[in-house]
């Protein structure tokens, strides 16, 4: 008799593994695979050989089910279920990932939180930072749950989401720290002007990269404060919000649910910021980044519910503040719909001619970007202090 779908499902331990860390050790051991539909993944892609095993995922992309592939033997299986407990199931021991953060601020000194995040700057030995640049490379490290062998492609894919769960909730909540820019291959043309008597353009790979990783003697902390200086670039030294600490307390705390919504949340704000060129896809995306978190009542309207959100975490202080408050639903709604665009994006070759309603745009930004991050913040700490005191 062979092997049974109930029984690969069993020695998949599906549901009992990250369904992300299971895919990348079957396509480490059995082949790159390949999707059949948008429910469906067959292991090893058609083109590499037969179908050893079919995997199915719920709506929410979740692994669910698991079916048997006519190449599938009983000695793969074994092997495979060996992996996974080695792997997967085994007790984990503490493992460090390091990361290049940036910052709009010098970085000089030392942050951490916990036994778990450290923020640092760059050891000597390293590029020297031009004084106008407009990020300052600084090093993340994050501790995460590694497994024994040194050389598992799960550490590496652990590592990097343990890092970059943290690193988007501090640049969430510190507003001076910036994320990398998306694709770490991303190849890019960059013209360099410096120490030349004419441009010289080449075709490079976006990012940083330290000669220099350790540490090197003893660091001061990076200051901790209640002064607020907004995200401008300046020359000032980093200093980090004293609301941070408890922020990532907080999310610690969170559920799993809480936890996906406010990574959603980071996204939008993070896309904002990356949408810069654009004001009005920078404008909706930070309204969108509270519009994750928005729970309404059953007959409630979406955009009361979105401005009962913000009257809640982020209160305004007069009526002029009460009337921009009001706008952040309706503008993004224009702007979604196609009925408005901010004055800059219609200026195709960038010539940026004086225009007070441009003036006045780059207003709302900055407002809805400061309201959406205040909500999303205060949302952050009540959540963490309710499932707190329920523990």
């Amino acid at each position: 008799m062979g092997i049974t779908n109930g029984e690969l499902k069993r020695c998949l331990h599906i549901g009992k593994v990250d369904p992300d860390e299971l895919l990348e050790l079957l396509s480490h051991l059995v082949g790159e695979c390949q999707s059949l539909d948008e429910r469906r993944l067959i292991f090893p892609s058609p083109r590499s050989g037969p179908a050893r095993i079919i995997l199915g995922f719920n709506a929410g992309g979740r692994v669910t089910d698991a079916t048997v592939g006519e190449a599938l033997t009983e000695e793969d299986l074994a092997e495979i279920e060996a992996q996974i407990r080695r792997q997967l199931l085994a007790p984990t021991q503490p493992r460090v990932v390091r990361k290049i953060l940036y910052s709009t601020q010098p970085v000089r000194g030392r942050w951490h939180f916990k036994n778990t995040l450290v923020l640092r700057s760059l050891p000597e030995g390293n590029p020297e930072v031009p004084w106008l640049s407009d990020t300052h490379p600084l090093i993340f490290e994050c501790v995460y749950p590694g497994v024994g062998d040194v050389d598992s492609p799960v550490n590496y894919s652990r590592g990097e989401r343990f890092a970059g769960t943290w690193m988007s909730i501090l640049a969430l909540v510190a507003a001076h720290l910036v994320l990398p820019e998306p694709g770490p291959a991303r190849m890019m043309w960059a013209t360099s002007v410096m120490g030349r008597s004419a441009p010289s353009s080449q075709w490079v790979r976006a990012g940083y990269e330290p000669n220099v990783w350790d540490e090197q003697g003893t660091l001061g902390e990076i200051a901790v404060t209640d002064e607020h200086t907004g995200v401008a670039r300046c020359e000032s030294p980093l200093h980090l919000p004293t609301y941070l600490a408890p922020c990532l307390q907080a999310f610690d705390s969170l559920g799993a649910t809480d936890r996906r919504s406010l990574l959603h949340a980071a996204h939008w704000v993070r896309h904002a910021a990356q949408a810069g060129q654009s004001p009005s896809a920078a404008y909706t995306a930070v309204v969108q980044s509270v519009e994750v978190l928005v729970k309404g009542h059953e007959g409630e309207s979406s955009s009361k519910a979105f401005r009962d959100f913000i009257d809640r975490y982020a209160p305004a202080t007069d009526k002029a503040m009460a009337k921009r408050h009001r706008d952040l639903y309706r503008i993004r709604s224009l702007i979604s719909h196609g009925e408005r665009l901010f004055v800059s994006d219609r200026d195709i070759l960038g010539m940026m001619m004086p225009n007070p309603q441009r003036w006045h745009e780059e207003l709302l930004l900055a407002h809805a970007t400061a309201v959406c991050r205040t909500a999303i913040i205060n949302w952050l700490l009540a959540a963490g202090a309710q499932t707190q005191a329920a523990g």
